[in-house]
């Protein structure tokens, strides 16, 4: 019984010898990874990686015996794990432990090559400083390789008090090129540098700083702007504002500028002949936020914006200056006509011949919005405005000069309203006598005095 037991023993042994080897074999193949569900997208990364030719063994088991049983031991709890639980792709990630030694089995760390036009050492970084491979490299397999970003090599080398100047990695920073530094980054960079300006003086520094190089670049202007620069920045060419504050457009339009300024930015090809009427029918608009009165005064050569006494002294300055240059600036000829309601300016013949009429009719205050008494009186010979005693002695007057009364009134209509209707004709003098038979001497003497005017002729 013994006997038979010992041979039993014995050939279970050679069987397992025989086939253990084969059965190591077979479980470090890929195609026994993928048996397992959590393992197959993994196993696919693999199949696409750098790595694809190289076994799963060289990275995942040590050398040796020890190695060997370490790592299978361990590939039966896997395989546990697997059939009791299933656990998801995501709940396996990351570990595997990769160390350095079972990288540096293929690859020397002195013949490591980084990355271009950049000082780097895996030897200092991975032999000398102990930093994991995986800490990099850690998805180069079984995953989506990792970009690094410059900002990766900082916030470790801050973690291990590494050097964060520029010079320590980079042979010349006017050749250093972020990854999103691309051919766009130029229209973008404004926007980006508002988000996080620290991410730009990372590296913009000294001759590459915001004094120097941000600055020549933007014709001089100062970047960042400076508190209170809304309130003063003038510039001598609005495209260096387009350069970063054209977006969004519409039309053609900056939209950015037009949403402070509240009109086009530029101002268009025709704005000098147009913007008066735009001012005066959008009063809300601010044009001293880029202009001064004196450069607004010194176009129109006259006082700008009009001073609140302007109203009444305007028609003075129209007539010194001629009309022209209200009309062509901001005033239409139909808008001074509505406010004057005479035609303006006035016609020639206005002038001579039907001023007086209007000046009646509308009253003589008209006339005064842009005339003064005096100026009348020297036209009229002192004899306008009338003054309160001028209606008893207005005979004399105009029996002395009976045109000059007509400039303004006439014979038929005005005196004859008053005179009843009679008219001093060229025969008046020798049939006046039927008159007074007619109408008594009262009416005469409205004019004439009796006893002077008439004792010249009647003795």
């Amino acid at each position: 019984m013994q006997k038979r037991l010992l041979w039993i023993i014995i050939i279970a042994a050679a069987i397992i010898a025989i086939a253990a080897p084969f059965a190591i074999h077979e479980t470090s193949k890929p195609e026994f990874c993928n048996t397992c569900h959590s393992m197959k997208p993994y196993v696919a990364a693999w199949e696409k990686s750098y790595h694809a030719k190289t076994d799963c063994m060289s990275c995942h088991r040590d050398p040796g015996f020890v190695g060997l049983m370490k790592v299978k031991l361990g590939g039966l709890r896997q395989v546990a794990v697997e059939l009791t639980q299933k656990p998801e792709p995501a709940e396996i990630k990351g570990k595997g432990e990769v160390p350095n030694r079972r990288c540096e089995s293929c690859h020397k760390l002195n013949e490591l090559s980084g990355p271009t036009a950049i000082t780097f050492s895996h030897e200092l970084h991975a032999g000398k400083n102990n930093i994991e491979c995986v800490t990099c490299h850690g998805d180069l397999v079984h995953g989506t390789p990792k970009v690094l970003k410059m900002q990766d090599c900082l916030d470790c080398h801050k973690e291990k008090n590494g050097p964060t100047k520029c010079e320590s990695c980079h042979q010349d920073k006017a050749t250093m090129k972020p990854q999103n530094h691309d051919a766009k980054w130029l229209a973008a960079h404004g926007t980006e540098a508002k988000k996080d300006l620290a991410s730009c003086t990372t590296c913009h520094t000294g001759d590459l700083g915001q004094e120097k190089y941000c600055n020549s670049c933007h014709n001089g202007v100062q970047m960042p702007h400076p508190d209170g620069w809304a309130k003063n920045h003038k510039v001598s060419d609005v495209k260096v504002c387009n350069t970063c504050h054209e977006k969004p457009v519409e039309g053609g339009k900056a939209q950015t500028c037009i949403s402070c300024h509240q009109v086009e930015m530029p101002h268009p090809a025709n704005w000098t002949s147009t913007h008066g009427k735009f001012t005066l029918q959008n009063k809300n608009v601010n044009c001293y936020s880029c202009h001064t009165k004196t450069e607004c005064s010194s176009c129109h050569k006259i006082d700008m914006p009009h001073p609140a006494t302007w109203l009444s002294t305007h028609g003075k300055t129209a007539l010194a200056k001629g009309t022209s240059s209200c009309y062509g600036s901001c005033h239409t000829k139909a808008t001074c006509d509505s406010c004057h309601k005479v035609p303006m300016p006035h016609s020639s013949s206005f002038k001579i011949t039907t001023h007086g009429a209007t000046a009646l009719a509308k009253g003589s205050s008209t006339c005064y919005t842009c005339h003064s008494k005096t100026e009348c009186s020297s036209c009229h010979n002192n004899v306008n405005p009338h003054d309160s005693g001028f209606f008893a002695k207005h005979s004399s007057e105009y029996a002395q000069n009976p045109a000059k009364c007509n400039t303004c009134h006439t014979n038929k209509t005005t005196c004859n309203s008053c005179h009843s209707k009679i008219g001093h004709t060229e025969n008046w003098l020798t049939r006046h006598g039927l008159a007074v038979g007619q109408y008594g001497s009262e009416l005469c003497v409205t004019c004439h005095d009796r006893i002077k005017f008439c004792s010249r002729c009647h003795q």
